[in-house]
């Protein structure tokens, strides 16, 4: 009998995750749990890139899962989606976890006890919150991009209500299922032209619309969570430059933010394969990872393997 798995289907925004699943759907009985945090909010679709849900018959799950602009720990995503693969599992269809948030996806094989607050505190309203981390703990400090406003919070958060460093909260390995792990890529210039294409097709179907439509609340919200482009088009309302710098800017940072998630693969593909070789229940949680160029390589012949792989009754 097979170990029932998980597939998790990874890559930088704007490879083609999206249209990677859905030929698979074509070819296997699959359902969607989404692992982008942008796309779990309600009001922010062009920007997120979130599928037209209206139009799908794949079963899809944590879209729209948020009305209003609230945190959803990780630890609640990991607890949602067993939950969910679990269901699916039970209608003998394949859970495919789809998205690139790094802390959602860490969430599922190194759970962290000490995030499962609704919201970071906010402990230090200056610029400078890296280099306060930095003096109380340059471990953990090392580990955060310094324009990383979210999880710096988070770790200066926690040396102000315990008292230890960050550093010391090492959340052990323990994996959610078996999963079959599938990362994405491109040759960096092709996946920089489909970046730079997709914001234009983003601004031309109306995402600064979109977000001139969204209330007090929720920019303040957006300001700080700085999803990609949102707080951008905000200074973009509030100013009077021109749309082309406004594009331009967001295809720079956006290309940027691909290849932090690019370096953020390469890492937690380490620590997932060390983490594997230390576990005492990896038979019952085996773990397979593939890298796909869609470049060059062959996702027909693949995707045909792939339905061996994970189980495919289809």
């Amino acid at each position: 009998m097979k170990t029932q798995t998980v597939l998790i289907v990874t890559g930088p925004t704007g490879v083609g995750k999206t249209d990677f699943v859905d030929a698979l759907a074509a070819q296997c009985p699959i359902e969607i749990i989404n692992g982008d945090m942008g796309q779990m909010y309600t009001p922010l679709t062009i920007g997120t890139a979130k599928p037209e849900l209206s139009e799908i018959v794949v079963p899809h799950y944590l879209f729209d899962l948020l009305c209003e602009p609230a945190y959803f720990s990780a630890m609640k995503f990991r607890r949602r989606v067993l939950e969910l693969v679990n269901e699916i599992w039970d209608r003998d269809h394949v859970p495919v976890i789809v998205g690139g948030s790094s802390f959602y996806l860490l969430s599922l094989f190194f759970p962290a006890v000490d995030d499962d607050s609704e919201e970071p505190a906010v402990v230090n309203e200056t610029k400078n919150l890296w280099q306060e981390l930095e003096r109380i703990d340059p471990d953990r400090a090392s580990e955060i991009d310094p324009k990383d406003s979210y999880r710096l919070e988070r770790a200066l958060a926690i040396w102000k209500q315990t008292g230890k460093k960050p550093s010391s909260y090492k959340p052990s390995f323990d994996p959610f299922a078996a999963c079959t792990f599938v990362w994405l890529e491109r040759d960096r210039d092709q996946l920089y032209e489909r970046i730079n294409e997709r914001v234009i097709s983003m601004i031309d179907a109306g995402w600064i619309n979109e977000v001139q439509s969204l209330d007090d609340e929720w920019v303040e919200f957006l300001k700080k969570k700085k999803i990609i482009g949102y707080d951008l088009i905000l200074g973009y309302l509030a100013s009077d430059s021109h749309k082309d710098e406004l594009i331009a800017t967001i295809q720079k940072k956006t290309r940027n933010y691909a290849k932090r998630q690019i370096t953020f693969w390469k890492s937690f593909k380490r620590k997932l394969i060390s983490g594997y070789d230390a576990f005492e229940n990896r038979a019952d949680k085996p773990l397979k990872i593939v890298e796909l160029n869609l470049t060059h390589d062959d996702i027909g012949r693949y995707i045909k393997q792939l339905k061996n792989d994970i189980g495919c009754k289809k």
